[in-house]
């Protein structure tokens, strides 16, 4: 793997960026038994959303790393997946509270209080939807494999509205911030998309 310059200058960024968000998380006081419980949703959510955000520079990665985007698409996936479905199972392991996987939906506020639940489930179907990919049409797959940004909506108004992590004010501009990038490069993705069948 051979990381050119331009490799290295976002592999700093990305560094600054988990360090930032430790550093806030480490700058209120926090229980023991919770500090994995907040700390790994919070890394995971910054992990899927780097996941997300370099999807539609695929060459501009390999480019800059030498090695296959998925790769490095997948590293990303893999530790925000991973560090997700820790949280639940945390809280359900110390709280003994195995109602954490069950989404609920009594009311509008109760629905996204706790949209971190069917989050959850909205991620791995996105997943799946990439290993059954060979089994499926490719707008299914890809729309089902989409849904990636919906669970991260979801996870971010359940951090806003009942998330300790997010009474912190640079916390909220963060992952604030992280969204509204989210939402941009969307856009582009799309655009790039339209320009493709412009020219075909």
């Amino acid at each position: 793997m051979d990381i050119t310059k331009k490799g290295f200058y976002f592999i700093g960024v990305i560094i600054a960026l988990y360090v930032w968000i430790i550093i806030l998380f480490l700058a209120k006081p926090i229980e023991p038994k919770d500090v994995f419980i907040q700390l790994s949703v919070l890394i995971g959510f910054t992990s899927l959303f780097l996941a997300a955000i370099i999807t539609p520079f695929m060459k501009q990665v390999y480019q800059m790393f030498g090695t296959s985007f998925i790769k490095i698409h997948h590293l990303f996936s893999i530790l925000g997946l991973t560090l997700i479905t820790i949280h639940p199972i945390s809280i359900a392991i110390i709280y003994t509270a195995p109602e954490v996987f069950i989404p609920k939906f009594d009311s509008w506020e109760i629905f996204w209080n706790l949209a971190g639940r069917p989050a959850l489930y909205l991620l791995y179907v996105a997943v799946v939807a990439v290993i059954i990919r060979k089994y499926l049409p490719q707008k299914s797959w890809r729309i089902l494999h989409g849904l990636i940004y919906v669970a991260l909506v979801f996870g971010y108004f359940h951090g806003v509205l009942i998330g300790d992590d997010f009474e912190n004010m640079w916390v909220m501009i963060t992952f604030t911030a992280m969204m509204v990038l989210l939402f941009e490069v969307l856009i582009y993705k799309r655009y790039q998309k339209y320009k493709m069948k412009q020219k075909k």
